[in-house]
């Protein structure tokens, strides 16, 4: 049986307007789950009892936005008797999806095994002279499939798997859900014709770009400018100094990676989720108060994304959360052919 994940749940400033949902913050969310052993063919145990999970190692779905279609689905692996860092990296994971009924009985749909992905986190600070201080905060990871769901409602992941010292994980099986429609935007879906704020507009870089080294080149045009453009486009919302997941800042690097590789190719946008004077002032309840239009206009409830745009403006790859520099030049080779 699947049992719905209890999470306790952290504030995330991605909301639509009027609708201030909680929702997941990648990695950072500790989850309590409940689940039920059950047989080899996905069905539940007859009394339908509800036991605990007693593993040590413990999966989290991160995935933001999973909808009818193809998703990139992506998990988290936490060591809850870590007495430091709990988040584990480099395990050999397989997963099994199962299509949940009313009753809770899974039905097992496919099976599929996730890459692991690993980065270094790092956040920056701005202090009030100006000056960017960079802060470490050690090593992370994710692990993504790439999968196909065919119906909306109530879904179960199995996970399988050791980590990279040979340790056997627990059989640990979690519920989410799957949408008729993503509540932001999709790969197929046509890039918003957004204007944000650029450099043109403003005195200073540090005004719209809080990375500790800004690249003006990235800021000399609209997306609007951009998708109309005939070239294909790479858009990275991200905020390196006020980040909610310690991860905005690495994902910046490999969007820069990208950008130095392939400048002459396609257009490169960096847009701050938040309005920065706003964010540094500290006048607000939440940073959801400074969010910039783009948050509405995209549909964005969690950081950061980046999207693969083509050259007819729509949208061929997003990149929620952590993603690899190989995951994001894969997709950039695949407008760019």
């Amino acid at each position: 049986m699947f049992v719905n994940l209890v999470t306790m749940f952290a504030r995330n400033p991605f909301v639509q307007t009027r609708t201030r949902t909680l929702i997941i913050v990648a990695i950072t969310t500790i989850a309590l789950l409940a689940a039920c052993g059950g047989d080899d063919d996905g069905g539940s145990t007859p009394n339908n009892v509800r036991t605990p999970i007693t593993a040590d190692l413990l999966p989290t779905v991160i995935s933001s936005d999973l909808a009818v279609g193809e998703n990139r689905f992506s998990l988290g692996l936490l060591d809850q008797t870590a007495e430091g860092d709990p988040v584990v990296t480099g395990a050999d994971l397989h997963l099994r999806f199962f299509l949940v009924d009313e009753a809770g009985e899974g039905t097992l749909e496919f099976e599929a095994d996730p890459e692991p992905i690993v980065i270094d986190r790092f956040s920056t600070h701005l202090h009030d002279d100006g000056t960017v201080h960079v802060h470490e905060a050690g090593e992370t990871g994710a692990y993504v499939a790439y999968v196909d769901f065919d119906t909306a409602g109530d879904w179960g992941v199995e996970v399988t798997g050791a980590t990279p010292g040979g340790e056997d994980l627990e059989p640990v099986r979690l519920s989410f859900n799957v949408l008729e429609e993503h509540f932001g935007l999709a790969v197929g879906d046509p890039a918003p014709p957004t204007v944000q704020t650029i450099l043109s507009d403003v005195i200073d870089i540090a005004e719209i770009d809080t990375s500790e080294v800004p690249i003006p080149e990235q800021h000399d045009m609209t997306i609007a400018d951009a998708v109309a453009s005939g070239r294909p486009t790479v858009v990275a919302i991200v905020t390196p100094a006020f980040c909610q997941t310690v991860i905005c800042g690495p994902i910046k690097e490999l969007f820069d990676d990208l950008y130095e590789e392939h400048r002459d190719e396609a257009n490169f946008i960096h847009v701050e989720p938040y309005d920065v004077e706003c964010a540094r002032s500290g006048e607000f309840q939440t940073l959801f108060d400074c969010a910039n239009p783009i948050v509405e206009e995209w549909g964005l409830r969690s950081e950061p994304w980046v999207y693969i745009i083509d050259s007819d403006g729509v949208i061929a790859a997003a990149f929620d959360g952590i993603a690899s520099l190989e995951e994001m030049q894969a997709a950039l080779d695949e407008v760019l052919a």
